[in-house]
């Protein structure tokens, strides 16, 4: 796979190892599978494009910052450009003067990760490989999209619930939906060992480097969007760990060039029911989390072991920041208060950060005079239900080996 000529090295956030680009496609292999890579680069060749680029809103305008070549052909729908918005309503009813709000429900389907979705296609569409991925909802969405528009085949691996409530609308899109009696995380491991084995192109957060790069433009657009300047603090729903390390290489590339002068301190958000995370934030000898089992009802959070955990861990230390859960009874409160005071509807985990903000006011956390964005991850207006759905197509697999033959069969039939 042709590779980024700004890209200098791949390093290992476990052990340190550096490697070429190229070399791996993947993890570590000394510390394989939690051994996730952070990409570095050649700062004084995005400094010179970076001026040169046009004026676009979109996640195009940061291409010097990803780890896509200047060759390959973009995807057509455009993500990122998210507005950032003062929320009048809400900074009087809590008396913040300087509250911002992130709307990431302005994406193509809604959500952040069609940024990771725009480079995983942008990746993959020189040698048309085909793309696999494991989601709670999300992902799946935005790569099913973005794969559509570019006639990329894509393979998701979806929980059994996930999948029977968003079959009909990724149907739509052509992709091919597993449907994993288990949890997100069997559907994470069955999708990698599926990779391996049919030589798929895997785009899961916290497996392949590159997805991280596309997330850190929410970083990027939120520093440029407030005058090339950093808030005091940046509230991050954290489920697989992808998102929160994004912002922060989005702004660590801003202090590399000498544009912003600091790193906002990220505050790690999780519901109660899904806490790995942020138990193991508080546990400074950890360098990656303690699995869990999640109990959680809000499927975007229930993750037990985030898979870019490791990374998520070494950046929100760095910026300072913490963690926090709140209870699911809150996030549904806090969803119904954040529409009635912005008129932005988002699903129950895209309102963790305002049911995280109300607490740490209390608590005396977060000041009221300091500057702080919120982030509204993902809409919630969009629902499988709506649309008829092809029961016949949904391929239901067990966990691990057995369903890995399972997919075996189905590979070759």
């Amino acid at each position: 796979m042709l590779l980024a000529s700004h890209i200098l090295k791949l390093e290992c956030v476990l052990c340190g190892s550096s490697y070429t680009p190229g070399s791996v496609t993947y993890t570590c292999p000394n510390c394989s599978p939690q051994g996730t890579l952070l990409v570095h680069y050649d700062y004084d060749q995005i400094r010179w494009n970076y001026h040169a680029e046009s004026r676009d809103p979109s996640i195009r305008r940061y291409r010097p910052f990803l780890p896509i070549p200047y060759g390959n052909r973009l995807p057509p729908l455009i993500a990122g450009g998210t507005p950032l918005y003062p929320a009048e309503r809400l900074r009087k009813h809590l008396n913040m003067r300087n509250l911002w709000l992130k709307d990431e429900t302005r994406n193509p389907s809604g959500s952040y990760t069609d940024r990771g979705a725009f480079v995983a296609t942008s990746l993959a569409l020189p040698e048309e490989r085909k793309l696999v991925c494991a989601s709670t909802g999300n992902s799946a969405l935005a790569l099913s999209q973005q794969a559509a528009a570019l006639g990329l085949s894509c393979q998701l691996f979806l929980p059994l619930r996930s999948a029977r409530q968003l079959a009909g609308t990724l149907q739509l899109c052509g992709a091919r939906i597993f449907a994993i009696d288990g949890s997100y995380d069997d559907a994470f491991d069955l999708s990698v060992e599926a990779t391996a084995k049919f030589g798929w192109y895997n785009v899961n957060i916290g497996y392949n480097p590159y997805i991280v790069e596309g997330l850190k433009t929410v970083g990027l657009e939120i520093a440029e969007q407030l005058g090339h300047a950093a808030p005091d603090a940046i509230l991050v729903p954290v489920a697989d760990g992808g998102l929160i390390s994004g912002i922060y290489r989005g702004f660590e590339d801003l202090r590399q060039l000498g544009i912003v002068r600091q790193i906002p301190r990220l505050i790690a958000v999780q519901t109660e029911g899904a806490p790995a995370f942020v138990r193991s934030l508080g546990n400074e000898s950890l360098r990656q989390p303690e699995a869990i089992s999640p109990t959680t009802q809000m499927a975007s959070l229930a993750v037990g072991r985030p898979h870019n955990g490791a990374m998520a861990l070494r950046h929100v230390r760095q910026s300072g920041g913490f963690g926090i859960t709140v209870s699911d009874e809150a996030l549904l409160k806090a969803r119904q208060e954040l529409a009635a005071l912005t008129g932005i509807f988002v699903e129950p985990a895209g309102a963790a950060s305002y049911a995280a903000l109300l607490q740490l006011l209390e608590e005396g956390k977060i000041r009221r005079q300091e500057t702080v964005v919120l982030l509204a991850t993902a809409s919630g207006q969009r629902s499988g239900e709506t649309v008829e759905q092809r029961e016949d197509e949904l391929v239901t697999l067990a966990r691990g080996s057995e369903g890995l033959h399972s997919l075996e069969l189905q590979a070759s039939a």
